[in-house]
């Protein structure tokens, strides 16, 4: 039984006889070639059955017979099954070519012309140009094509070209029945994601967790919560000897995929695990219409615009929740290189300058105590004292004074989760608004001055015309003019962006009092317990510059609830203390 969705080829050679009737004495010791080929558009189906008349096999009883009955000898079955006749890039034609080049083929011999190709170009050159520069015979059987007739090829080209228009029309039809079906929230990938596999109630629309590797998809998205970065996670899941998506597809199927590699069934790589820990298939939702071939012929994948892309929310059961997901998406954001130690540094993407507003950058060396580890303001590094000063702060201490604080904060939340819950919101909702406007007055100023700069450049361009300025002048304050309208151009979209997620965002306390509650026993500060609470935080310049001894400003921002700057006298005792966090 053939399988018709796997691609591949055939190759059978033999001889027939003495020289007959339809070879002569100069090619009775080269090849008879007889080609076949199949893809899955020349399936089409008749009465809810598969058409099988242009299938491998009866391809190969069609030539054969036609061989035998013309007298063709030493002929050599080649094909190509599940392969498109769009462009040439086939194994078996492939062969065919190296044969032809080796001066091993008398004639080729096909069904029809579409088997040969449907790109009437590259199909017009191979029976134009190449074959008669090798003295090859071509036929193509049921349509009348014969190259040692010249007058049988008067039409072949005209047929080429309807025969592109075939396949032209075969890939628009698909498109356009894909997006039909991708508009509707099914799900349009032939294969479910590693992780998941097709529905058994409704296998063409609907994916399920698969029990085999759903596990192992939790388990990535766990290690980099634990601080791993996409390497690491492959390099552990390698230890553990877990085959990789295609080798497990291979494993359970006996289908090959793309970048199948039997000889390293447990090597992960970090692409791999990076698609995985972005793809939001696992949160739940299905993105269809993702990516795209350039045309019909030329099948690279090129990824869509986010614009032209459709999301559809919770289509199936997710495997991770929001959270772990957004705690991914905000390590990701900050991919960090990998540096040569064995601790990584887990506040990358957190820690900012409070001045700057630039990221401070981690200094360590091997030569260096770890005690000794120290922030410092990366504009600081850049560009020196005249921008921003150092802000100096030891890894050691940091982790002390964070470790401290979400102590603190989570023992006040479940003292009395319901008076909390209520400082937050009263909390969050004024300091909202606050932003809300500070932002909105910044994107007004911003837009009046655009429209300003347009109308400024109309004049200017009006008063150079009719010449009331000369032409140095103007090309002076027209460049001043669009270096202006470009970092307009470039902050606006950013501002805009912060406004809507603002407006958009509301205080989740009660995912906050969750992990409260979850991690009631905090020994140590750990990359997990990090980012399940810490969104940012921003280091202060010390009182007295250069002195370790003075106090120095931290400002921690908690990942639901935002900045807690003083708790309410009446929840603890303890709220009398100083708002600010000092180091000494």
């Amino acid at each position: 039984m053939l399988d018709m969705k796997k691609p591949t080829r055939y190759t059978v050679w033999y001889r027939i006889g003495l020289p007959q009737k339809g070879e002569d004495m100069a090619s009775q010791d080269k090849y008879t070639i007889l080609y076949a080929r199949l893809s899955q558009e020349d399936l089409q189906k008749k009465n809810g059955k598969e058409d099988d008349s242009n299938s491998i096999l009866n391809q190969r009883l069609y030539l054969e017979k036609y061989a035998a009955d013309h007298g063709f000898g030493y002929t050599k079955f080649i094909s190509d099954d599940g392969y498109t006749g769009t462009n040439f890039n086939r194994p078996g034609w492939q062969e065919v070519m190296e044969l032809v080049e080796s001066d091993q083929v008398a004639t080729i011999i096909v069904k029809d012309m579409s088997r040969l190709g449907r790109e009437y170009l590259q199909v017009g050159q191979y029976t134009e140009l190449i074959f008669p520069s090798y003295g090859v015979r071509f036929i193509a059987v049921n349509d009348g094509v014969d190259s040692l007739y010249e007058n049988t090829n008067d039409f072949t080209p005209f047929r080429n070209i309807i025969n592109e228009f075939y396949a032209k029309d075969c890939s628009k039809k698909g498109r356009t029945s894909a997006r039909v079906k991708a508009e509707t929230g099914a799900r349009v990938a032939s294969r479910p994601c590693y992780g998941y596999k097709k529905d058994p109630d409704d296998p063409k629309r609907h994916i399920v967790p698969d029990e085999d590797t759903a596990w192992v998809v939790k388990r990535i998205f766990a290690l980099c919560v634990a601080g791993s970065g996409p390497m690491q996670i492959g390099k552990q899941l390698e230890r553990e000897q877990i085959p990789n998506p295609s080798n497990h597809y291979y494993r359970k199927y006996g289908k090959e995929t793309t970048g199948l590699n039997l000889s390293r069934p447990y090597h992960w790589s970090s692409t791999t695990v990076a698609s995985i820990l972005e793809d939001e298939t696992y949160l739940g939702h299905t993105v269809n219409l993702r990516s795209t071939t350039i045309s019909y012929k030329n099948k690279k994948k090129i990824d869509r615009p986010l614009s032209e892309q459709l999301r559809f929310e919770n289509t199936h059961e997710p495997l991770v929740d929001k959270q772990t997901w957004e705690i991914v998406q905000d390590i990701r954001k900050h991919k960090r290189r990998r540096a040569n130690f064995a601790e990584q540094n887990m506040f990358s993407g957190l820690v900012y300058c409070a001045d700057c507003g630039g990221t401070m950058v981690l200094h360590r060396a091997h030569t260096m105590d770890a005690v000794k580890n120290n922030f410092m303001c990366s504009t600081y590094k850049k560009k020196g004292k005249e921008v921003c000063s150092g802000h100096y702060i030891r890894e050691i201490e940091l982790a002390a004074v964070l470790l401290d604080d979400i102590r603190r904060i989570t023992h006040f939340a479940r003292q009395n989760e319901l008076r909390f819950a209520e400082y937050i919101g009263v909390k969050q909702g004024k300091e909202a608004q606050r932003e809300i406007a500070t932002l909105q007055k910044k994107a007004t100023e911003m837009e009046r001055r655009k429209a300003e700069l347009s109308a400024i450049f109309k004049r200017l361009y009006e008063d150079s015309v009719l010449g009331r300025i000369p032409d140095e002048q103007y090309r002076l304050l027209s460049r001043d003019y669009t270096r202006e309208q470009a970092e307009i151009d470039e902050a606006l979209p950013k501002v805009t962006e912060q406004l809507q997620k603002l407006k958009d965002s509301a205080g989740n306390v009660s995912r906050f009092l969750e992990n409260a509650r979850r991690y009631t026993e905090i020994p140590e500060l750990t990359c997990e317990i990090l980012h399940t609470f810490i969104q940012r935080v921003e280091v202060g310049e010390r009182a007295k510059r250069y002195d370790r001894n003075a106090p120095q400003e931290i400002r921690i921002y908690y990942r639901d609830i935002g900045l807690i700057d003083e708790m309410p006298e009446t929840m603890t005792e303890e709220t009398k203390k100083p708002t600010q966090t000092e180091v000494a």
